[in-house]
């Protein structure tokens, strides 16, 4: 995974983190337009081709952290719960809210249809992919994404897919009922999603006991709905 890192404290270390995961090809800027907290730092972290973690993240302020607040967006819920349990780093005191996004990405009744998650893979190009991003942003804010959206080169984006694939097939066994490594603490769900269908998410959440907020004019691309990081975290309230 790659990984950017931004501080907001000139008064010595912050007490708070976000830990933020992207979604499929997605790049932290995705968020940028969203105001931290006082005393708040944000890790984002993206590119899900492989899921190892950077060596330089040991060198983060990681003692001075009295809380962390992990957002997962899109197929970067399935990421954390790949990642989390197994980093040791992390204060126990945290958050977790998952936006528009499964542990199960691929599944026809938790996740993205499995004939749609492998069509997107196997006819990713240049064309299909702006298609999707105007399906990902609902339209109406895909010309003011467009060159964020196009950061990344779609070969790059196929091999992430095709990782992400590789791993979920690779361990993927018959379940009768969803479970999660995680203690989501919130699943916010968009209700024009056309990437993970609502009513999967729905199911999903709701067969996992965790509270569910379904915002009625929200697309999968949800963040333009808010303008902090705050705003976000008052939907736990």
């Amino acid at each position: 995974m790659q990984y950017t890192f931004q501080r907001n404290s000139d008064q010595g270390p912050s007490r708070q983190l976000i830990l933020y995961f992207c979604g499929w090809g997605m790049t932290p800027d995705t968020v940028s337009h969203l105001t931290l907290p006082d005393q708040c730092d944000l890790l984002s972290l993206y590119d899900y081709r492989t899921l190892e973690l950077s060596d330089d993240l040991a060198d983060l302020p990681w003692s001075s952290y009295q809380t962390v607040t992990i957002v997962a967006w899109s197929l970067g819920v399935w990421a954390a719960e790949q990642v989390l349990p197994h980093w040791s780093a992390l204060p126990s005191v945290r958050r977790l809210i998952a936006v528009a996004g499964s542990p199960y990405p691929m599944h026809d009744l938790w996740g993205i249809p499995k004939a749609i998650f492998i069509g997107t893979l196997e006819g990713l190009t240049d064309e299909n992919r702006q298609r999707f991003n105007r399906r990902m942003c609902g339209g109406k804010r895909y010309k003011q994404l467009y060159e964020i959206l196009s950061e990344r080169p779609t070969a790059e984006l196929r091999d992430e897919l095709q990782a992400v694939y590789d791993s979920i097939t690779a361990t993927e066994e018959p379940e009768t009922k969803p479970h999660s490594r995680l203690a989501w603490d919130l699943a916010i769900i968009g209700a024009h999603d056309q990437i993970f269908p609502a009513i999967n998410l729905s199911t999903l959440w709701q067969a996992l006991h965790v509270p569910t907020k379904l915002l009625p004019d929200g697309y999968h691309y949800l963040f333009d709905l808010w303008h902090s990081w705050r705003e976000l975290w008052e939907c736990l309230e």
